[in-house]
């Protein structure tokens, strides 16, 4: 006799095969899908699947012991004539006490009435390869807290933003089409992302650090960063506001590091980091 499956069984069934495979291999923890799990459209999974094939390349390399290629995570001298090695330098200047930041690296900062201006940190903007085009959701669309709002095109592949808060999305920034370097440059200022229109509560948005705590949120995650560097066998002496002398002082990784490693490093930030959402 066919055994009897009740309608609890099916939704239950239904809802484990609803999920994201990052969350059932424990990369993450948390609903970042804003398509309801429409892996093939996902910018995230792309992110994911296009790094654990560079992962087995890598591997597969050293297996035949080929030669050293674009990718490798090696580090480079700044310069020819350079005898000293690179020393990785990050400031975390002042956090206005307006500036929210999100720890996936976003902020968001109150423009005028219910809008808000949304973009990257200095942390995420020292880290990223060059950036080549920010594609953000369409205007009118709506976001979603905590859930993608689009990405950021590098030279080494893409980067994907999450939400701070949740809203429509009236304007982007039009200088960042002509000017994508800006949002390195300058990112808490003419390299701005995007315009939110929302009217969440704001009660949502006091776990997101500014001030004296956005600052704090920042240096830990540079020494966190400066963890990842390690693990790549990459030695750094300090992450700080000043140089030893005879230091190579650069304003970007991707100055003396690869592309994708830089890419690499900028994705475990986003999803390793402080996440206390």
């Amino acid at each position: 006799m066919k055994k009897r499956v009740s309608t609890r069984q099916k939704s239950e069934t239904g809802a484990a095969q609803n999920r994201c495979i990052w969350m059932t291999a424990g990369v993450i923890s948390f609903k970042l899908c804003a398509l309801d799990y429409d892996c093939e459209h996902c910018d995230f999974d792309e992110v994911m699947r296009s790094q654990a094939k560079s992962k087995k390349e890598r591997l597969r390399g050293k297996r035949v012991r080929s030669r050293v290629s674009a990718s490798s995570e090696s580090v480079t001298a700044p310069s020819a004539d350079s005898k000293k090695p690179p020393f990785f330098t990050f400031s975390t200047g002042e956090v206005d006490e307006e500036l929210r930041l999100h720890p996936a690296h976003l902020w968001i900062r109150r423009d005028e009435g219910e809008t808000w201006k949304l973009g990257i940190d200095k942390l995420l903007a020292y880290v990223l390869p060059a950036a080549s085009k920010v594609e953000l959701y369409g205007l009118n669309a709506m976001l979603l807290q905590n859930r993608l709002c689009g990405k950021v095109r590098t030279e080494a592949g893409i980067i994907p933003l999450t939400a701070p808060l949740s809203g429509r999305l009236v304007r982007a920034n039009p200088q960042l089409g002509e000017h994508p370097e800006l949002l390195q440059q300058d990112p808490y200022g003419e390299g701005w992302m995007a315009t939110i229109e929302s009217s969440q509560d704001e009660s949502d948005l006091r776990k997101y650090y500014t001030g004296i705590g956005g600052r704090k949120f920042l240096e830990e995650e540079a020494q966190h960063l400066r963890f990842l560097l390690k693990h790549r066998g990459i030695e750094v002496d300090n992450i700080g506001d000043t140089l030893p002398d005879g230091g190579a002082n650069i304003r970007y990784l991707n100055q003396i590091l690869p592309g994708p490693v830089c890419l690499r490093l900028a994705t475990e930030l986003i999803m390793s980091g402080k996440q206390a959402w």
